[in-house]
C-alpha cells in the first residue's frame, strides 16, 4: 500500500503543471464508457480505474503546454485517445499472455474470460477512433493511425520470438519500440501538432516520445528481474513465465561461457518454469549484470530524449517533462 501511496504522490509532483487537465481527462474517459451494453461499460471501468499512471495523456498535456497551448477541450479528448489505445493494448496483451494479474488486481481476462475481454479492448480501440474522426486533424489521426499499426506488429513479432533464447538485441529493440516507444512518441507529437508548433520542433517531440518509450520499457524489463510483487503490481519474473527474452536475459546470456548458462537455457527451452526456476533465473541474471546493463541502456535512450528538450524554453511544462526523465530510471512502478 505504501509503494501506491508513494507512487501517486511521484506523479502529482511531476505532473503539476497539468492536474487541472489530467482531472479532466479521466472525466472524459468516463463518458466515453457509456454503451448499450452494460458489461462493455462494467469491465472498461474496471480496467480504467485499476491504477494506471496516465503517462501517455499527462505526456501529450505537457507537449502541448511546452508550446504555449491553452485551448484544454482539445488536449484532453486527444488525451482520452492516448489512454484508450493503451488500455485497449494492456488488455489484448493479458489475453495473449493468458496473465492473471494486471497492476495487483485480477486482470479483465481472468474475471471476464478472454471472449468478454478482447470485445472491450477493441471497444475502446473504436471509442479513441470516435474521438479522432471528430476532431478532424488528419495529421493528428495519422500519428495515432501509424502507432496503432507498429503496436499490432509488436505483438506478432514479440510472438514470433516467443522463448527465442538466440534473439538479437536488434529484434529486442524493434519489439519494444512498436509495443511501447510508438504510443508514447504519438502523444508527444499529438501535443506539439495541436499547438501548431512548427515541422522541426514536432520531430523533436515525436523523437524525445521514441527515446522516452524505449528507456521506460528497459527499465519496466529491468524491474521484472529485481523489483517486488508489490511494486510492479503483477507477479515478478512474469516475462520469463510467459516465454519473453528481455534485455536483461539478452545480455548475460551473450555474455555468460559457464555452465550455469546451459542450465538456465534449459530451464527455459523446456516446459512450464516453476517458482524455484524463475528465482534461480532471476538471480542469474541479477547476478550476471543483466539488470545493470539494461537500466545503463536506459540511460543512453534517456539522455537522448533530455536532449531533445534542451532547445526549448525553460518553463514549468519543460521541467515537469525533464523530472519525468529523470525519474524514470528510478522508478519503482
Amino acid at each position: 500500500m505504501w509503494v501506491k501511496r508513494e507512487n501517486e504522490a511521484i506523479r502529482d509532483i511531476l505532473f503539476s503543471p497539468i492536474a487541472r487537465e489530467l482531472q479532466e481527462v479521466e472525466e472524459r474517459l468516463r463518458a466515453g464508457l457509456e454503451s448499450h451494453s452494460s458489461l462493455i461499460a462494467e469491465v472498461s471501468s474496471y480496467v480504467l480505474g485499476s491504477g494506471g499512471k496516465r503517462i501517455r495523456p499527462a505526456l501529450l498535456l505537457l507537449s502541448a503546454k511546452l508550446f504555449g497551448y491553452e485551448d484544454g477541450s482539445r488536449s484532453v479528448a486527444l488525451a482520452s485517445v492516448a489512454e484508450y489505445m493503451h488500455v485497449a493494448t494492456l488488455i489484448h496483451d493479458d489475453i495473449i499472455d493468458n496473465a492473471d494479474k494486471r497492476r495487483g488486481l485480477p486482470s479483465a481476462n481472468s474475471r471476464w474470460g478472454s471472449h468478454v475481454s478482447v470485445l472491450v479492448g477493441d471497444f475502446l480501440y473504436a471509442r479513441a477512433i470516435q474521438v479522432l474522426v471528430e476532431d478532424g486533424d488528419f495529421r493528428v489521426l495519422k500519428a495515432f493511425a501509424d502507432a496503432t499499426v507498429s503496436m499490432a506488429e509488436g505483438e506478432i513479432l514479440e510472438l514470433e520470438t516467443f522463448k527465442k533464447l538466440d534473439i538479437t538485441y536488434e529484434e529486442y529493440l524493434k519489439i519494444i519500440t512498436c509495443k511501447t516507444a510508438v504510443l508514447i512518441s504519438a502523444a508527444c507529437q499529438v501535443g506539439a501538432l495541436i499547438s501548431k508548433a512548427p515541422e522541426e520542433q514536432v520531430k523533436a517531440m515525436a523523437d524525445f516520445g521514441l527515446n522516452l518509450g524505449i528507456g521506460f520499457q528497459l527499465v519496466d524489463d529491468a524491474l521484472d528481474f529485481a523489483a517486488s510483487e508489490e511494486m510492479l503490481g503483477k507477479p515478478v519474473g512474469n516475462d520469463l513465465v510467459e516465454g519473453k527474452v528481455t534485455y536483461p536475459l539478452i545480455y548475460v546470456l551473450h555474455q555468460d561461457q559457464s555452465p550455469e548458462r546451459d542450465h538456465i537455457r534449459h530451464l527455459l527451452s523446456n516446459g512450464q518454469l516453476q517458482e524455484v526456476d524463475v528465482e534461480r533465473i532471476r538471480r542469474y541474471v541479477t547476478e550476471g549484470g543483466g539488470v545493470l546493463a539494461s537500466v545503463e541502456e536506459a540511460r543512453t535512450y534517456l539522455r537522448k530524449a533530455r536532449q531533445q528538450l534542451v532547445p526549448f524554453p525553460d518553463t514549468v511544462a519543460r521541467r515537469s517533462l525533464e523530472m519525468l526523465v529523470d525519474f524514470i530510471v528510478e522508478r519503482k512502478w
